[in-house]
């Protein structure tokens, strides 16, 4: 499965969670990562979920992965881990 096809399910409702919604704080002026935009930083395990930081536009921007297994919360974590530094837009079409 490509991570940009996890899902998170609702009963019988299912959401796309690739891209996480990145959010920071902001100014006048300052650039929104939006979509697969930007590089990836850090990622943290926040209980079943995991925190993405990446950076865009000179500043770094945060958002929380969350999606119904498979895959484990393990083989996402490791996949991702194994990819900081590069292109959230290329990481999408990673297998886990």
């Amino acid at each position: 499965m490509k991570i940009r096809h996890v899902v998170l399910k609702f009963g019988r409702a299912i959401s796309s969670s690739w891209p996480p919604a990145w959010g920071g704080s902001y100014g006048r002026g300052d650039s929104f990562a939006m979509g697969e935009q930007g590089v990836l930083k850090a990622v943290e395990r926040e209980g079943h979920d995991l925190v993405l930081t990446i950076t865009f536009d000179g500043r770094d921007h945060s958002g929380l992965l969350r999606w119904t297994a498979p895959p484990t919360v393990e083989a996402l974590q490791k996949a991702l881990e194994a990819r900081i530094g590069q292109e959230i837009g290329t990481i999408g079409d990673l297998d886990v």
